[in-house]
């Protein structure tokens, strides 16, 4: 499944936002998550990618936009892929 599409799907539903402002550049702030939301996020994520996400990557500013999340995940999904054909 294409990343992008299943992060901005996963807080579409979470925020009930219009589907066309989730762009690569909003940041987390302009979307107000709240803590239950960064938790659910990251469960779908680990579900759907096997990709753990730190908190820490969130609140040290590493990932500010929705296209920081996007790229983290993409480049993280490829390295457990390479690890489980090991």
């Amino acid at each position: 499944m294409d990343v992008g599409a299943f992060v901005k799907a996963a807080i579409f539903e979470l925020k009930d936002m219009e589907e066309s402002s989730l762009v690569p550049e909003l940041t987390f702030e302009q979307l107000e998550l709240d803590s239950l939301d960064y938790v659910e996020v990251k469960l779908r994520i680990k579900r759907e990618f096997k990709v753990e996400l730190d908190s820490g990557l969130f609140t040290s500013g590493e990932l500010k936009t929705l296209g920081d999340l996007i790229s983290y995940i993409e480049v993280a999904k490829d390295k457990v892929a390479e690890t489980q054909q090991v």
